[in-house]
């Protein structure tokens, strides 16, 4: 591990503790995202919260769910509780 380090070290200009701190940051972003899609798909946590998790935004995690070859997971009342929303935010305007 510690040659592969100094390779991606030289190509990418960056000083070791940078470098690593980049691939662990990317690595745990990883983690979350196998971990949130899992919950996500074993009806623990709601695609929002599977987002939220993770910290990036439901299209991001549409997006993932997309290059996993994922369905959406789409509720009859978290359909109703996004409508009934939407209608009171254009009602009052």
């Amino acid at each position: 591990m510690k040659k592969e380090i100094e390779i991606l070290r030289k190509r990418s200009l960056e000083d070791q503790s940078t470098l690593v701190r980049r691939l662990l940051r990317r690595s745990l972003t990883e983690e979350k995202l196998d971990l949130a899609i899992k919950d996500y798909i074993e009806d623990r946590v709601s695609l929002g919260k599977a987002a939220e998790f993770v910290g990036v935004s439901i299209w991001q995690m549409l997006d993932e769910l997309k290059k996993r070859n994922i369905g959406l997971k789409y509720k009859l009342t978290e359909a109703q509780v996004e409508i009934e929303g939407l209608l009171k935010r254009y009602e009052h305007k």
